[in-house]
């Protein structure tokens, strides 16, 4: 197969390609009501768009066909983007529209709405991708010796991408699975006894440092902010100073107090986020995992104006599975994890393995 610089590209023009571009028929989100029918997707640049799964019911005519190239129409971060959605689905009017043909499937759309999202620099929230500058956007394709949009090779290309990626998640699954080792059967925690424990007597607490930004120089080390995703991980820096650490928890005292997250690389912290370890049992990855969900177990205790600051942090009672002695059992929240986990990679692996036999099929 040909690769994508050895290919022949030619511009296409979106309403050339496209023989029907509609709106989307959703009204407004706030009438929207959670379900398992219909994806919603927004006018959003991250997850294939998606924004939630709902009911179609108490709506539906606001329900698009898939085998769909959803077009994001207004927003500075999403305008000019386009996403590939094979199942009906609910877009709001004015934000985005939808585009068919009739060669149109999973494995071409998929490189279709890659090409098309090319364009995404030139819009944003005042110059929308609507009206005669979506249908007239010119976006590249590979093509056929006549000339034409070469369907087939993007489905291949597509195809075998995926089948790359699929073989790459397969063996990082299999070798997570074979390092965790097998399920052990252990008390599920409402069997467990369970008593309170003062924070300080479990970990110590010590203190990020401020980063300013101006100061910051590029690099590869994670620096650890007071978030609510991405592990924490708000950029990457070339920094060192007296708040690196690793196989560590950061929690956060400010911003979004009371998230925990578990950092196993080196990394530095903003002062916003406290770094603790445990007093009297080895920092285990699996151990302070479990940790993680306990702290946000607390979170709606905290607050921008009640913030989970070090003295409070140090009072904070923790409810903690205990062992006969009255200790927190460590081992047991040790193969708590590793059995959550061995249950979700399990998951990935049938899961990988099923989209096998659909190909196949």
């Amino acid at each position: 197969m040909q690769s994508l610089d050895e290919k022949m590209w030619m511009p296409s023009v979106v309403d050339e390609v496209f023989t029907s571009i509609n709106s989307t028929k959703g009204k407004t989100t706030a009438q929207l009501i959670e379900g398992d029918d219909v994806p919603y997707i927004a006018a959003a640049k991250t997850n294939n768009g998606c924004a939630g799964v709902y009911s179609s019911k108490p709506y539906p005519e606001w329900v698009s066909d898939g085998n769909a190239i959803v077009f994001v129409q207004l927003g500075d971060g999403a305008a000019g983007l386009a996403h590939y959605v094979p199942m009906p689905f609910i877009g709001m009017s004015g934000k985005t529209s939808c585009g068919y043909f009739q060669s149109l499937n999973e494995d071409n759309g998929i490189f279709i709405a890659r090409c098309l999202s090319a364009n995404k620099a030139i819009f944003s929230h005042v110059h929308s991708w609507t009206g005669n500058r979506l249908k007239k956007t010119k976006f590249m394709l590979p093509v056929t010796d006549s000339g034409e949009p070469d369907y087939e090779y993007m489905a291949e290309y597509t195809r075998q991408k995926r089948d790359a990626m699929l073989d790459e998640y397969r063996k990082y699954v299999e070798a997570r699975i074979e390092e965790l080792g097998e399920l052990v059967e252990i008390p599920a925690l409402d069997e467990k006894e369970w008593a309170e424990f003062p924070l300080n007597d479990i970990f110590t607490v010590g203190a990020g440092k401020r980063l300013e930004t101006r100061n910051k120089i590029p690099g590869t080390r994670p620096f650890i902010g007071a978030t609510d995703n991405g592990n924490g991980v708000t950029g990457f820096v070339g920094n060192d100073n007296a708040s690196k650490d690793g196989n560590v928890l950061g929690v956060n005292y400010n911003g979004a107090p009371c998230i925990a997250f578990y950092h196993p690389y080196e990394c530095i912290f903003t002062d916003d986020v406290k770094r603790q370890h445990l007093r009297n049992y080895k920092n285990n990855k699996f151990v302070l995992l479990f940790f993680a969900s306990l702290f946000a177990q607390q979170r709606s205790k905290y607050s921008y104006g009640y913030k989970f600051k070090e003295k409070r942090m140090l009072r904070q009672k923790l409810m903690l599975p205990v062992d006969d002695a009255g200790e927190p059992d460590y081992a047991y929240m040790e193969q708590y994890s590793k059995n959550m986990m061995l249950r979700k990679y399990k998951q990935y692996l049938e899961f990988i393995n099923r989209q096998n036999v659909t190909e196949v099929d």
